[in-house]
């Protein structure tokens, strides 16, 4: 996505923050990350964010934010790196995708300074999977780096866990989701009315990525973003706030309440 985190400092969660500004404070990095949370809560941005931390070349002697501006961080970012794999463990789960990442991992990196597999969905490796990847985690390279993404830490066997230091990534909040939003409405020199962006903070459920991705269609159609504009996507329907439907069954009121929901039908929800 266009406006995704590429520095610690613009990375959402307040606490995903702080970890990432201790492992640089620290200058030290493990040889394993485990990446815990919901889904679109920035697990892959972060991932990326300290594949750049690890490999910018103003970082060879003191870790700190990737300059986003050197070679190596560039090809990061472009995904056009040989030394940072992607795996979607979804869709390569088995061991023999896990064996050939062992027999990889044991060549030193063709350009950067350190290899980088990062692993999303990890808890859909088989059982077999996990065993070989174990035996990868137990004796790592020291040129290499492991970062596993998971919105399913229990599927993840514990032997996997207790070798990896743990990120957790929790909801966020709607002060989290406004400031990811804020970014996306400053680069698109959008103005945007008053409320909008926290009806659109509680209607995507703490997803950063769901979020963004409606702002964009949103901004797309136009450069004032109004509330309706966003219930419209959210909902399919212009003007209808479900809020007062729940109101109206909370105070127990039958009629208002189906009223409300007469509403939303009529206009489509």
């Amino acid at each position: 996505m266009k406006y995704r985190p590429r520095t610690i400092e613009e990375l959402d969660l307040s606490g995903v923050r702080r970890i990432l500004g201790e492992i640089v404070k620290a200058n030290k990095t493990v040889h394993a990350y485990l990446l815990t949370g919901p889904r679109g809560a920035g697990k892959t941005s972060t991932a990326r964010v300290l594949a750049r931390i690890v490999n910018c070349e103003q970082n060879s002697k003191k870790l700190g934010e990737p300059c986003n501006k050197c070679s190596a961080c560039e090809s990061i970012l472009s995904g056009s790196a040989l030394d940072v794999i992607e795996i979607d463990a979804a869709s390569n789960r088995g061991i023999d995708d896990i064996r050939e990442l062992k027999e990889k991992i044991r060549l030193a990196p063709a350009y950067l300074r350190t290899k980088v597999y990062i692993i999303d969905e990890v808890h859909m490796l088989t059982s077999e999977a996990f065993n070989a990847l174990l035996k990868t985690l137990e004796e790592p390279p020291t040129h290499s780096l492991f970062i596993l993404c998971t919105t399913e830490l229990h599927k993840v066997p514990e032997t996997i866990v207790s070798r990896c230091t743990q990120i957790q990534f929790t909801k966020a909040t709607t002060e989290e989701m406004r400031r990811a939003f804020e970014r996306v409405i400053k680069g698109e020199e959008t103005t945007v009315e008053e409320g909008a962006l926290e009806y659109l903070a509680k209607a995507v459920d703490g997803s950063f990525r769901d979020g963004v991705k409606i702002l964009d269609q949103a901004i797309s159609n136009s450069s004032n973003l109004m509330l309706q504009d966003l219930q419209e996507i959210v909902s399919g329907s212009r003007g209808y706030m479900i809020d007062k439907l729940l109101q109206a069954m909370i105070a127990k009121d039958g009629v208002l309440a189906l009223f409300e929901l007469n509403e939303g039908v009529q206009k489509g929800v």
